[in-house]
């Protein structure tokens, strides 16, 4: 029935699209005419794929992919651009659940094992990606003509981006899933600490770049206090929007989902305003919420009654982002190296694991949880991509298609992992 209705929206949006009807020319008609239009698409598409054991998620970002700008043209770059407004709202909402999850006294004794794999994953990922690019030059078109401090400078940024794990797909994949457990608190708490270390390793990789290429300039470390400070922004934000949430869960409990949606949205607007890390704010606030008040119950309540359309949208958009034309022209590199990448998550999480004496489960399996990629390793492309002019688009290009092939895998293989170890559906 899924299938039949999928049909018949995508032909009637054909339709209304077509040159011959001129329905919907006006750009807010448009625009509202394409939310509509992949909510219901996209929603249908991951209840879809969903009866064959693959996340929604991953059918909501397919949607967007096979709808979106470079494919079908259902949407246009400019509508899904204008959608993506609903991106911060999602964003907060994912943190805030993240937050909200997350028992101080489970984390303080999975500490240990949280520090050795970010630590390892971090080692093996950097210097596996320098080493590639020491030997691909010789193979690979893409460092042809580059220098050998080139070379470097690119493979060293290359392996801070490919360390990142995406959060927010982490935390809404585990959210559809409903997983709760020991191995679902290590993946997600890892996750979470490795996005805020790799803003600074990117900070410091940045600078050591720059110190390659360009000699004559000092180590930038004025771009590292710079992080630091936004990070300390972020927390004073959080710990007051967390103590705002406490009260008014406390002493007002009206609308409470109303409430939420509110101060997900303004948090979100806030910390882009002053330029802070808005994952961060809500991440702590929630975190507060859960860990010095007895309402967490009722804040991760209200996020599930909101949240379901929003990730709908915000994912879909997300695929619709997917630059497919970056793709087909780096597809074959970038499969090596998101080969690779899973090669390198395996062999430091193997390691991190066996040093903090983890189980089997922990060091052979867990890194599956590891692969989603999404807007942190984005927004440090497009950073390279102004300070290097030079090469900082034919980069961009080829961290796009590794973001697009790790965004569709990633939830995959988590969501197998959750099965796998019986975490699933636990909540």
């Amino acid at each position: 029935m899924n299938i039949g209705i999928l049909i018949i929206v995508f032909a009637l949006m054909f339709f209304l699209r077509s040159p011959w009807t001129g329905t919907f020319s006006h750009p807010t008609q448009s625009t509202s005419l394409a939310f509509g239009f992949i909510m219901i698409f996209a929603f249908l598409l991951g209840k879809s794929v969903n009866k064959l054991k693959v996340p929604q998620i991953t059918g909501f970002i397919l949607a967007g992919i096979i709808c979106g700008p470079f494919v079908l043209k259902m949407l246009t770059a400019g509508e899904v651009e204008d959608l993506q407004l609903l991106d911060g709202l999602a964003l907060s909402l994912i943190a805030l659940t993240a937050g909200g999850e997350m028992d101080r006294h489970k984390l303080k004794g999975e500490k240990k094992a949280i520090f050795s794999l970010v630590l390892f994953q971090t080692v093996a990922i950097i210097g596996g990606f320098i080493l590639f690019g020491l030997v691909g030059r010789v193979f690979f078109p893409f460092f042809a003509g580059k220098t050998g401090p080139q070379i470097l400078a690119m493979t060293i940024l290359l392996g801070s981006l490919a360390t990142a794990t995406s959060p927010s797909t982490t935390i809404a994949v585990m959210t559809e899933a409903r997983a709760k457990g020991r191995y679902t608190e290590i993946l997600l708490s890892t996750a979470v600490v490795k996005d805020f270390i790799v803003i600074i390793l990117f900070a410091f990789s940045l600078s050591v770049a720059k110190s390659l290429l360009f000699p004559t300039e000092a180590f930038d470390t004025s771009f590292l206090l710079g992080i630091l400070a936004e990070i300390g922004g972020s927390l004073l934000l959080g710990g007051i929007v967390g103590a705002g949430i406490i009260l008014y869960l406390r002493y007002i409990r009206k609308e409470i989902t109303i409430f939420i949606l509110g101060i997900a949205f303004f948090s979100y607007q806030i910390s882009e305003s002053f330029g802070l890390h808005a994952l961060l704010v809500c991440l702590l606030a929630g975190f507060l919420v859960k860990n010095f008040s007895s309402h967490g119950e009722s804040l991760i309540s209200a996020i599930e009654r909101s949240s379901l359309p929003v990730f709908v949208i915000f994912f879909a958009i997300s695929g619709a982002s997917i630059n497919i034309q970056a793709l087909e022209r780096n597809w074959a590199l970038a499969l090596i190296l998101v080969i690779w990448r899973g090669f390198l998550k395996f062999a430091g999480t193997y390691a991190g694991g066996q040093l903090a004496g983890e189980d089997a489960v922990v060091r052979r399996k867990s890194w599956s949880g590891f692969i989603s990629q999404a807007g942190v390793a984005l927004g440090m492309a497009i950073i390279i991509e102004r300070t290097f002019p030079s090469w900082g688009v034919e980069f961009k290009a080829l961290v796009l298609a590794l973001i697009g092939i790790n965004q569709i895998i990633g939830p995959i293989l988590l969501q197998r992992f959750l099965d796998n170890v019986g975490e699933a559906g636990k909540k």
